[in-house]
């Protein structure tokens, strides 16, 4: 690849997130988006981007109830075909890494007598999830913690953890982990 083509591409990728700065509540700069993304909304709810944000290919915002918030921090990136899922609050830190095949999910869509609908998920910052990973309802990952591709994270996440499995449970600790 020539140094031509690559500022080209890095130029479109630009553009294509100027474009999509209508979408969102708030926009920071440089926003790159690498294909078409998905965002559907109700009235009176809130998308939140913060700065050098890199959002790839069928990646999904799905903000489904009035009040519904998502937020994600400087120099995020989500992978292709991701999915966020809120009907009440999904936050997503600074320097975070999410993976292709990702669904995070604050919901679960079905009415269980004396059970919450909705609870919020906080992704704390420096957080790498892994590809095909599911994050449900009301779970905090810890800052620096590492979930494991293909992992369900039904609880929460001490910081600075190593998760795996059906469902997730901590594999190691005090893990550090660098882009």
């Amino acid at each position: 690849m020539t140094v031509a083509s690559s500022y080209f591409r890095f130029g479109f990728r630009v553009l294509r997130g100027v474009v999509f700065h209508r979408h969102a509540d708030r926009c920071g700069k440089l926003l790159r988006v690498c294909g078409s993304v998905k965002v559907n909304r109700q009235p009176q709810t809130t998308l939140n981007l913060g700065s050098h944000i890199m959002i790839y290919q069928n990646v999904g915002f799905y903000l489904e109830e009035r009040g519904a918030k998502i937020e994600i921090g400087d120099h995020t990136f989500i992978n292709r075909r991701t999915e966020i899922m809120c009907r009440e609050r999904v936050s997503i830190g600074q320097h975070c890494a999410i993976s292709w095949d990702v669904t995070i999910m604050d919901t679960d869509y079905h009415h269980i007598n004396g059970i919450s609908l909705a609870r919020p998920v906080v992704i704390e910052d420096h957080v790498w999830v892994g590809c095909k990973s599911t994050i449900l309802k009301g779970v905090t990952i810890g800052q620096g913690s590492i979930i494991a591709a293909g992992s369900l994270v039904n609880r929460d996440v001490p910081p600075f953890s190593l998760v795996g499995g059906v469902p997730a449970r901590i594999l190691k600790r005090d893990v550090k982990w660098s882009k």
